[in-house]
């Protein structure tokens, strides 16, 4: 299969594809639902932010793949990584916290006295 857009290969279980960046219509739409799982969220919505996000992207080299199809490849070990390289294929920085360290919300305000 020829892939189009150059990406990010990455290994899914029994193949590994060329994940592509998100086109900017399908990151509009999908932006503020990834970040909430970025932020550590895990819940039902957060599982098919993942497979929303990985299908658009991979739709873009493979237009014959389904979402149940993507849906299949992605699994507990291995979602947030297919996740960081849609991102990273899109050129969006992914930055974690430290094991056992939740993101602290922006206040907008220092914390440094003067």
């Amino acid at each position: 299969m020829t892939v189009n857009i150059p990406g990010v290969g990455f290994p899914f279980p029994g193949k590994t594809l060329v994940i592509p960046p998100l086109a900017l219509g399908d990151l509009e739409q999908l932006l503020d639902r990834i970040n909430l799982v970025m932020a550590g969220n895990m819940d039902k919505d957060s599982i098919s932010t993942v497979i929303d996000a990985t299908h658009a992207a991979l739709r873009r080299n493979y237009p014959d793949m389904d979402r149940q199809e993507v849906a299949d490849l992605l699994d507990l070990r291995n979602f947030r990584a297919a996740l960081e390289a849609v991102m990273g294929a899109s050129g969006l920085e992914v930055s974690e916290p430290a094991p056992g360290e939740g993101r602290a919300p922006s206040t907008g305000a220092s914390s440094t006295l003067t």
